[in-house]
């Protein structure tokens, strides 16, 4: 323990007074005994003034100003010392970055007084008693006496003042006022004050005020004091003044001057500076944020209006506490100071106890981590609002009702929130932009101002935007992306009046117009892809109609005129010559249109993995998913999940069904039945390529293998509206383990329908993968060996070929966008990122293949299903030759008969026919149009017409009055009591729009007709004998022809069914009879289990023998095809192509008997396919960046991807005569046939 000057801080004590460096305090008395004898104290002159200048206010910074360290300042800062004198400067520290502060220092010393222990005369006036007090440490060995004052210098800033010029400039006036202060008496009355800055504060602290400083109005005040210190020194201790510091000898020391009675016992544990200096820093801190905290509160309570009241609540807590915590930092530190001197613990408790208030709760740093949170978003609201923006948020105004308060003029709106002003590029982008909206708001429209974090304003991502409102409506949502978006748009623009809106559907066969600008400056040689300037969507020509189709509508091309987005363009739309434009769109191509055909049993996911599909190509990744405005969907689905608490094991488990979207003519396959209902085509614009992506009913349908059958029409009717198929992706489950019957069945009749020239573009998908490590899993093995068995059709399964989905993550998606949250949130991550990394695959390989043309898919099972139509045919036309032989003959020998003459031989020249009239009804009658309850028969009038015989009386006497008679599907008919209600009839369990009313039925009556020949010979007064030979020669040609047309029909259907043999990858699905009666084994367990029950089995009944008959059928087919694939024997049975197929078709038609029989087949079975295809928009949110999915905002009118459903609807092309036409598009005769046709 050393010797040391402790600072006096306005403490007076005198010589040998006794002093305790553990608590820093002086003891009362001292260990002198009355006045110290001549000799003892030595006094030293030692005149001295200095003036000097601080800069700062902290406490470190005052410290070192009055050269205040270590111990003391840890001292001071504990509470151990309260300063007085000159030393209250210290208690007033200042951290407020908008408050400079400074002191000029004005120090006289006088005298140094010293006590001498090694004077003998001392010995006998020392009180060595006191010693025994083992609190004190040090004893009081000399005195600085003198006089220390403190001018203190502040100056407060405002928010935009700059902070290095007030500074600099402060310095310098203190420095000229330091020259005063040094000058004393020599300075002039208002000398300093005119020189000084009129915002400063000064407060005069000194040794001759004990307690509190002295607030002064100028400087000039503090240098009359300054004039005055001689005369204050002199009227203070014997001229001494007041004590400046203390010098202390430690107890310890004493002994080496003075003999002790006994041994001094002295603790006093050192403290590590650095410690110390720890504790000053952390002091400062909180002063820095007390500041802080105060300085906010005050500029928050001046815009009151612009913030919450319950923000402004929160940081004056803040600051309540924050003082709180300062308090309980100092009481313990207080505490610890005094145990480590004391010995009673060790130093590093301090170092936990700093560590403790610096980086716990408790710290500055987490107790004003709220000031300034609001402070940016203040800034920017005052300073939008002094140009002239309309703060909508804390005030109470309503959004809603300011937007309504205008008219066509409309209005701004600039909607952002505290994070939006995170996003710094977009913030300063969107900024600029407003500021340019309020130079021109008085001439434009009014800009509000709209905060979301205080009103219903609508800012669904972290980035601002300026939305444009007219009458009430948004017309723009994000206008800084509207204006990018369009600076990078080529436009073309239609005549207004020249639009048609009467027609939402698109026709197929469409490109988008990607063709040069015809303005004269643009580049003749740059293709501009174009986009209307009203919709902002990309712009398509019908090759069938001529007409331009956009989201606004349609217009004829030559109504257009075009501005591209080049520099040298200008603002104008500049038109071509009618000629070279449809020139130009004439020869554009299809490049850009990808067409994918979808198959899959029922259950695999068709729907639900479309659906996903899309959602993997529009977005990479999850989280941007969840961050868009709505989930994806273009076909309606649901799932259930099952939500466990495990916390609760007594709780039940909640399932919850999810629901994606929804249409009137799709089932969510939510109760078993097929979601998918018809063929739809979902056209997916995405960047410059179109993906048409074609979702087929399920095979295996759970309605019955009529369904299949009707299904597989609809997919086939569907297809023939297009030229190519670029890909086949067939769906498959990845658990089916073995190679079930339901499974054999479905993949085969799915390559039973395709074209072998498809087989390039087939690949295989399989769902639900993740469950399998993203492989094919199970079902590989199956599939594998079930291809084997076909091993000529050249189906493999490769890398390229084989592509793994997984629509978890989709349904992970739909669950969050229906507000329930799933856990593993990481796993559906990783889901989404393989799932769409197959996507981008599988798309990309599509790109690469040949596409297949659809013709020979088409006119493949166009010959199939001829054959299957020609079954029956065929069967009652051997019938019916047979039994008009058999008629024939028995003429043939009555003619032949010699002993026939005249009348009698006139007589039986008349020839019985079977004849079918109509009887007029009292009451309408339901009936149905399905084939299966309709017969078909020549009306026997020799006029070649056939008539429909309706078997089926599903409601023989209905009464409903306001249905129109011969009308298919009249929509009042759903009323009749044949469906009570329900979509299907009780009867014959068809859909209530394949019934219509009729008036009339048909009876069979027997009739005799004139051979017209004979009529004409008999006219001429022919000869009995010349009678005979003609009718002989009729009856005998009449049977050669019918016979003839007998053997054509067969040679036709051996020419088909090895067409079929030779081009369909499969001709025949051996799989059939076995799925088959798997389903009839089903329906009878049903009927047993009814009956049993006591339940009506009608329906069952009647869907039995329709499973029944579909087995017959079937085996009746795979006997005609069996019978007829051999290889040719003649010319005339060389292997057909798709040419020869409608040849021969047309061939059938012409044949002069039974021809029109075949064709009224094919024209009278219910097809869902008897219009015109056209592809309706669906518009899905958003627009794709680079690749498939990155995604941005965007301007409202600009979507860049739209997704279209192809709808079935009445064609509407008008052309130039202005007579409406059938737009028929099916290649050939043999695709218009096939067109009607339901397989059956």
């Amino acid at each position: 323990m050393s010797n040391s000057d402790r600072p006096a801080l306005g403490q007076k004590v005198a010589l040998g007074a006794l002093y305790d460096a553990k608590l820093d305090i002086f003891h009362p008395g001292s260990i002198l005994t009355g006045v110290p004898p001549t000799g003892a104290v030595t006094e030293r002159s030692a005149e001295k003034t200095n003036t000097s200048v601080t800069i700062g206010g902290t406490y470190r910074e005052r410290h070192n100003a009055l050269d205040i360290q270590g111990d003391t300042a840890a001292s001071i800062l504990a509470g151990l010392i309260k300063p007085q004198g000159s030393g209250v400067y210290l208690r007033n520290a200042s951290s407020d970055r908008l408050i400079l502060c400074g002191a000029i220092h004005h120090h006289v010393s006088t005298v140094q007084e010293k006590l001498n222990f090694m004077a003998p005369e001392l010995h006998n006036h020392l009180d060595l008693d006191l010693l025994q007090n083992r609190d004190s440490t040090h004893v009081v060995l000399g005195i600085n006496w003198g006089l220390h004052t403190v001018l203190e210098v502040k100056q407060h800033l405002s928010q935009d003042a700059n902070y290095k010029d007030s500074k600099d400039a402060f310095e310098a006036d203190l420095t000229k006022l330091r020259t005063f202060f040094g000058a004393g008496s020599q300075g002039t009355p208002s000398t300093a004050s005119s020189r000084m800055n009129p915002e400063y504060e000064y407060t005069l602290y000194s040794d001759a005020f004990e307690e509190e400083g002295l607030v002064l109005q100028t400087a000039d005040e503090a240098l009359q004091f300054i004039r005055l210190i001689p005369d204050h020194i002199s009227q203070s201790s014997d001229g001494k003044g007041w004590p400046l510091s203390y010098a202390l000898l430690p107890l310890t020391m004493l002994h080496h001057f003075i003999q002790l009675p006994h041994e001094l016992q002295v603790t006093s544990s050192p403290i590590s500076p650095e410690y110390l200096a720890k504790f000053t820093n952390l002091f400062d801190n909180y002063e820095i944020a007390e500041a802080k905290l105060r300085a906010y509160y005050a500029d928050l309570s001046r815009h009151s209006l612009h913030t919450s009241e319950s923000h402004i609540e929160e940081v004056r807590r803040s600051i309540d506490q924050l003082r709180k915590a300062k308090k309980l930092a100092q009481e313990e530190f207080k505490e610890g100071l005094v145990s480590v001197r004391r010995g009673q613990t060790a130093s590093t408790t301090l170092w936990d106890l700093f560590n403790q208030y610096n980086n716990g709760d408790l710290s500055p740093r987490k107790l004003s981590a709220i000031a300034g949170q609001e402070s940016s978003k203040l800034d920017f609201i005052n300073h939008v609002v002094s140009n002239g923006a309309i703060y909508i948020g804390h005030n109470g105004l309503s959004y809603e009702d300011a937007i309504d308060s205008h008219g066509d003029s409309g209005c701004y709106a600039f909607l952002f929130h505290r994070n939006a002003m995170k996003s710094q590029d977009i913030w300063n982008d969107n900024c600029a932009l407003l500021m340019g909206l309020l130079t021109r708001a008085r001439q434009t429209a009014p800009v509000y101002v709209v905060d979301c974090d205080a009103t219903s304003g609508s800012l669904d991502s972290d980035a601002p935007r300026i939305c444009r409102f007219q009458n009430g409506e948004e017309s723009i949502s994000d206008l800084l992306d509207h204006q990018k978006f369009m600076a990078e748009k080529s436009l073309a623009q239609y005549q207004t009046n020249a639009l048609d809106t009467s027609l939402n559907n698109k026709p197929v066969k469409r490109r988008f117009v990607k063709i040069p600008c015809p303005c004269g400056k643009c580049d003749p040689t740059r293709i501009c892809e174009w986009s209307c300037s009203f919709c902002l969507a990309p712009i398509e020509y019908g090759f069938t109609d001529e007409f331009i189709y956009c989201e606004c509508g349609r217009a004829p091309y030559r109504s257009y005129q075009f501005k591209c987005n080049g520099d040298r363009h200008g603002t104008d739309y500049v038109p071509y010559s009618t000629k070279t434009l449809g020139g130009l769109l004439g020869n554009l191509d299809q490049s850009d249109y990808i067409n994918i055909l979808i198959l899959g049993e029922t259950g695999v996911g068709k729907s639900t993995f479309i659906n996903a599909f899309i959602n993997y190509l529009s977005y990479e990744t999850l989280d941007l998913a969840k961050a868009s405005d709505q989930l994806e969907s273009v076909i309606p689905c649901s799932f259930s999940i099952q939500v466990m608490n495990r916390n609760d094991p007594n709780q039940p488990i909640e399932e919850k069904v999810i629901k994606v979207g929804g249409r009137d003519d799709e089932a969510d396959g939510s109760k078993g039945a097929s979601a998918t209902q018809q063929t739809n085509v979902y056209s997916v614009n995405i960047g410059s390529a179109t993906y048409r992506l074609i979702d087929t009913p399920g095979i295996g349908d759970t309605r019955g293998i009529q369904y299949d059958k009707k299904n597989m029409a609809d997919i086939l009717s569907t297809l023939s509206s297009y030229e190519n198929l670029h890909g086949i992706l067939i769906l498959l489950k990845s658990n089916n383990a073995r190679l079930t019957i339901t499974f054999r069945f479905c993949v085969k009749e799915l390559l039973a329908h395709l074209h072998r020239s498809a087989v390039e573009n087939i690949v295989f998908g399989f769902t639900n993968t993740r469950i399998s490590n993203y492989t094919p899993g199970d079902t590989f093995q199956p599939l594998m060996s079930l291809l084997k068995e076909h091993s000529d059709m050249g189906l493999t399964l490769s890398n390229s070929t084989t592509y793994c989905f997984d629509s978890e993550s989709f349904r992970y998606l739909a669950a969050y966008k229906n507000e329930c949250l799933l856990p593993n949130e990481e796993d559906f991550r990783r889901s989404w990122e393989h799932s769409r990394m197959e996507s981008v695959r599988l798309v990309d390989y599509f790109k690469t293949r040949k596409p297949h043309s659809v013709v020979s898919t088409i006119s493949l099972n166009g010959a199939r299903q001829l054959i299957m139509e020609l079954t029956k045919p065929m069967a009652e036309i051997s019938k019916l030759i047979r039994d008009n032989i058999t008629a024939m003959e028995d003429k043939k020998q009555q003619l032949l008969d010699t002993r026939l003459t005249g009348d009698n031989l006139r007589k039986r020249l008349q020839l019985d026919k079977i004849q079918f009239q109509s009887r007029q009804l009292d009451k309408p009658r339901t009936v149905c149009k399905n084939t299966t309850c309709c017969d078909f028969k020549d009306s026997g009038k020799g006029d070649g017409e056939t008539v429909t015989i309706y078997k089926s009386h599903c409601h023989p006497v209905c009464y409903l009055t306001d249905v129109k008679q011969d009308v298919v599907a009249h929509p009042n008919l759903i009323r009749c009591a044949a469906f009570s209600g329900s979509d299907h009839c009780k009867r014959c369990t068809h859909h209530w729009q394949e019934h219509m009313h009729v008036l009339y039925e048909l009876e069979q009556v027997t009739v005799q007709v004139t051979d017209t020949e004979i009529q004409r010979q008999l006219q001429a007064n022919a000869g009995d004998v010349t009678l005979r030979q003609t009718g002989i020669a009729e009856a005998s040609k009449l049977i050669g022809e019918y016979k003839s047309e007998h053997m054509q029909i067969q040679e036709a259907a051996a020419r088909f069914g090895l067409f079929l043999k030779a081009w369909a990858l499969t001709p025949i699905n051996d799989a059939t009879e076995d799925y088959i009666n798997m389903l009839i084994q089903d329906e009878e367990s049903k009927i047993e289990a009814g009956r049993q029950l006591r339940h009506n089995v009608d329906i069952n009944k009647k869907r039995l023998q329709g499973l029944k008959e579909d087995k017959q059928a079937h085996l009746e087919l795979v006997n005609t095809l069996t019978k007829h694939m051999r290889a040719p024997r003649n010319a005339k049975e060389q292997l057909l192509d798709e040419k020869g197929v409608e040849q021969l078709v047309a061939r059938l038609y012409s044949l002069p008997h039974f021809g029109q029989n075949l064709k009224a087949v094919k024209n009278t079975i219910t097809s869902a396919h008897k219009a015109t295809y056209r592809e309706r928009p669906y518009r899905i949110g958003g627009r794709a960046g680079a690749g498939f999915g990155a995604r941005r905002s965007k301007p409202q009118q600009a979507p860049a991807r739209v997704i279209t459903v192809q709808k079935r609807s009445p064609p509407k092309v008008i052309p130039k005569d202005g007579h409406r036409k059938h737009d028929n598009r099916s290649s050939g005769l043999f695709s218009s046939m096939f067109s009607g046709l339901s397989l059956r």
